[in-house]
């Protein structure tokens, strides 16, 4: 189990962009699950009330660098890491999540190659299947390219 501030200590996102709520499994550099709690105060849903599909993406990339981050923590505990949401492949939705849910998100790492990770991702809630597919990570030990 890992509540929101140990997610937090693992990713740079805060509030409102932490887009993953609590994780209930976690493998290091293999898998995860995790929680989505969709609640009326969210800012994404003023003016609807259905969890936009681009913010379902970045939710599985958050998990997805949770995996990994955790890894490289496990190797090295003072290292810095950087993960970056790299790409989507044969995605598909069955129906939106809407106000009230609660959406469970499961990555499972598929291939690796150099500082590219696939993982197959999946999403339910209460059991249904409402989407999946592949989502892609680039993730290295060092900063990303910056203004020179």
């Amino acid at each position: 189990m890992m509540e929101n501030k140990e997610i937090q200590s693992i990713l740079p996102h805060r509030y409102p962009f932490l887009l993953v709520d609590r994780i209930v499994e976690l493998k290091p550099g293999k898998g995860g699950i995790g929680i989505k709690n969709l609640t009326g105060n969210e800012w994404f849903f003023n003016g609807g009330n259905s969890y936009p599909p681009v913010l379902l993406l970045e939710s599985l990339a958050q998990l997805g660098g949770v995996v990994l981050g955790s890894k490289a923590r496990e190797e090295n505990p003072n290292s810095r890491f950087f993960g970056l949401f790299a790409g989507v492949s044969d995605f598909q939705y069955q129906r939106a999540p809407i106000l009230g849910e609660q959406i469970t998100l499961k990555v499972e790492l598929s291939q690796s190659l150099a500082s590219i990770y696939r993982f197959a991702a999946e999403v339910y809630v209460e059991g249904e299947k409402i989407a999946s597919g592949q989502v892609l990570l680039s993730f290295s030990r060092t900063p990303p390219l910056q203004n020179r």
